[in-house]
């Protein structure tokens, strides 16, 4: 029996993406085939920097930006899969990720013999 293991690290801007590009794999592929799900939340990563508003006149005035990118961990174990049904996956999740979604893919092959 063989079992898959499909790791994927998704980054985002806001978590709404990321929930919405979640459940819409989830809603494809539930008709398919079976998985068991484990979602990791990693910490968030703020990159803050400052900017002067005026380079000539007033140097004092400055403004503040700051950009949040949102990480999750999410592991799909699949058990009971053909081997020609692995590419099908990788190029299914690779169209459903649109611009505000940026996805790693991770596939990981294990045989358990009964």
């Amino acid at each position: 029996m063989s079992v898959i293991i499909l790791t994927l690290q998704i980054k985002s801007y806001h978590p709404y993406y990321i929930n919405r590009f979640v459940a819409c794999v989830k809603e494809r592929l539930t008709p398919y085939i079976s998985f068991e799900e484990k979602q990791i939340f990693l910490p968030k990563k703020i990159t803050r920097f400052t900017v002067l508003r005026s380079p000539h006149v007033d140097k004092k005035s400055r403004e503040q930006f700051e950009r949040r990118i949102h990480k999750r961990v999410i592991q799909w174990v699949i058990p009971n899969i053909q081997q020609n049904t692995q590419f099908p996956l990788y190029y299914f999740i690779r169209i459903l990720s649109n611009l505000a979604v940026g996805v790693q893919l991770k596939i990981t092959y294990s045989l358990k013999n009964k």
